[in-house]
């Protein structure tokens, strides 16, 4: 999945993405609100059959939305990384 800057101001930015995936981007906002910062964490998607998700991310007074979208899919990443360790063991 490829990810694109629409818009980027002090304090937000807009990201499309090249796929629907619904799942991922859920799991993306989960974790923006987890992790803090934020003040918006969504997601639309305006047509289901010819629009792109597009991310919607407002951080909160000094911070830095592009980081805090980095930081949440890090994260994401490291859960992944125990999740498939959890498996092997089951092997």
């Amino acid at each position: 999945m490829e990810f694109t800057i629409l818009e980027e101001n002090k304090g937000a930015i807009k990201i499309e993405a090249s796929a629907r995936d619904e799942g991922f981007f859920n799991l993306v906002k989960r974790q923006l609100w987890q992790n803090g910062g934020v003040e918006i964490a969504s997601f639309r998607i305006a047509h289901p059959d010819i629009s792109r998700p597009v991310f919607v991310i407002k951080a909160k007074s000094g911070k830095d939305p592009k980081k805090l979208w980095n930081a949440a899919l890090e994260s994401i990443s490291e859960e992944l990384k125990s999740f498939e360790k959890e498996i092997k063991k089951l092997k």
